[in-house]
């Protein structure tokens, strides 16, 4: 078993050959671009091949505030549990950024006249290195490194909460396994697959003779005293403490800070989207892609629409009265895929898979995400947006809102065709409260690159889709 030292140690040299490997990425995709440009028969050279040694400059220049902006969003800290495509991402942006930059400074700095064409080759060229190398290297990362550096952890709850934790199998496959529990109940008479260490009065005695790498509290119903303790003796046998965050992480993702005349205070962070620029940024991204996905996929549509109509009786499209931003009432428009008068007999009801009251066609068009289609023109009219929290009827609207806490924050802002909890599989017939978090994520978090991101993700994102 290796010493906490030497972990760390082994992620500090894996944070240096990420480094490394982009470096070299940047000088691999000069040589490559600067060859391609200049040698290959695709492309003339009016003004003769300039010199290799003119560009030296320019490439390491690239190379640093590529590795700068790399290193400022934290990729280069080994996430075993973050998904690919969510590394690959902001890499793309990070050399989207640098050469955005190095085309700017071209037009100020005329001593040397740089090939437009040659950075373009180089931007892209980059581009493609970079999730490569990070694609070979997160590879090597799991299979030769992580299995040597796994985390020691034990979790603090009551008995009955251990089946809760060991749920979330994704951070304890990647990070960690569950040495035992401490309870915080003196008898302890439930059977758990995970053993019980003792209780949380021996608490620094199990720290001591188990030397945990992390401590887990998982019930917050401890008095705050006592979860002081707790995170003081952890800190000092240099134990990472962590709290599960339940209801808490749903009240408040996150903090900002107000001063009022020197007194501090704390409220909930508010969303980008409040600012008149990123409304108009987002509010272009959706006239632009509604209108050529429209004009695009109109052949596509009309298609469907027809089958639809020989498919079964009934009109082609289905509109439904949806709540969307700040409470107002619209209706949005699917292609039809159950049978006419649904819910007749049932009321209003989340469907669920092999829902008998879909059509054949209409099983297939949920399963592709197709029935969502017709929303463009939504979007179009300015009643949704292309990305954004998914949104409910106002029957369950009223429901949610006084047991979900915070959940008619995500009303903030326009509802959307595909959403951040969308790409990640929660749908319909999954946990509410769960695809709330995602949703006040995004609200929170708002971008006009991680709307591009979720529309690409959208294109993949079968999961729950019924």
């Amino acid at each position: 078993m290796l010493t906490k030292l030497r972990k760390k140690r082994k992620n500090i040299y894996f944070s240096g050959l990420l480094m490394f490997s982009d470096f070299l990425a940047v000088i691999i995709a000069f040589i490559f671009s600067y060859l391609f440009r200049f040698y290959s028969r695709l492309f003339s050279v009016p003004f003769g091949v300039p010199r290799w040694q003119d560009y030296i400059v320019p490439v390491l220049f690239i190379a640093g505030l590529l590795i700068y902006f790399i290193n400022s969003r934290g990729l280069y800290k080994p996430d075993p549990a973050k998904k690919f495509i969510d590394q690959a991402f902001p890499l793309i942006k990070c050399t989207c950024i640098t050469m955005l930059i190095v085309f700017a400074g071209t037009f100020f700095y005329r001593e040397v006249s740089y090939s437009r064409l040659l950075l373009f080759i180089i931007w892209f060229s980059i581009g493609v290195l970079l999730v490569f190398f990070r694609y070979l290297l997160n590879i090597f990362y799991l299979q030769n490194i992580l299995p040597r550096i796994r985390k020691k952890i034990i979790i603090v709850c009551k008995p009955e909460s251990v089946e809760h934790i060991q749920k979330y199998n994704t951070y304890f496959t990647h990070y960690g396994t569950i040495a035992g529990f401490v309870s915080i109940r003196k008898q302890v008479q439930e059977k758990t697959e995970i053993p019980c260490l003792g209780h949380i009065d021996e608490f620094e005695h199990i720290l001591d003779s188990l030397k945990p790498d992390e401590v887990i509290l998982a019930d917050l119903e401890l008095p705050r005293k006592r979860i002081t303790t707790l995170i003081v003796e952890s800190e000092k046998r240099l134990i990472k403490f962590k709290i599960v965050a339940d209801l808490l992480d749903i009240m408040i993702q996150q903090f900002e800070l107000e001063n009022i005349d020197g007194l501090n205070l704390i409220k909930i962070k508010e969303s980008p989207l409040t600012l008149a620029s990123n409304r108009f940024i987002k509010r272009l991204i959706d006239i632009c892609g509604s209108f050529f996905g429209i004009v695009l996929l109109s052949p596509f549509l009309l298609a469907v629409a027809v089958l639809v109509k020989l498919g079964s009786r009934g009109p082609v499209f289905f509109s439904q009265e949806r709540v969307g931003e700040d409470g107002r009432i619209f209706k949005i428009y699917k292609f039809r895929t159950m049978q006419q008068d649904a819910e007749a007999h049932t009321g209003p009801v989340f469907v669920k898979k092999d829902d008998e009251r879909c059509t054949s066609l209409g099983k297939t068009l949920r399963k592709y995400n197709i029935d969502e289609l017709p929303q463009l023109f939504n979007v179009l009219r300015g009643e949704m947006s292309l990305v954004g929290p998914r949104p409910e009827r106002p029957y369950f609207v009223e429901q949610f809102k006084d047991d979900i806490p915070r959940y008619m924050s995500r009303h903030h802002i326009k509802s959307g065709i595909t959403g951040w909890a969308q790409v990640h599989g929660l749908r319909q017939g999954t946990a509410i409260d769960e695809r709330v978090k995602y949703d006040l994520y995004y609200v929170e978090n708002w971008s006009a690159w991680l709307d591009i991101k979720i529309i690409f993700l959208s294109f993949f994102a079968l999961k729950n889709a019924y």
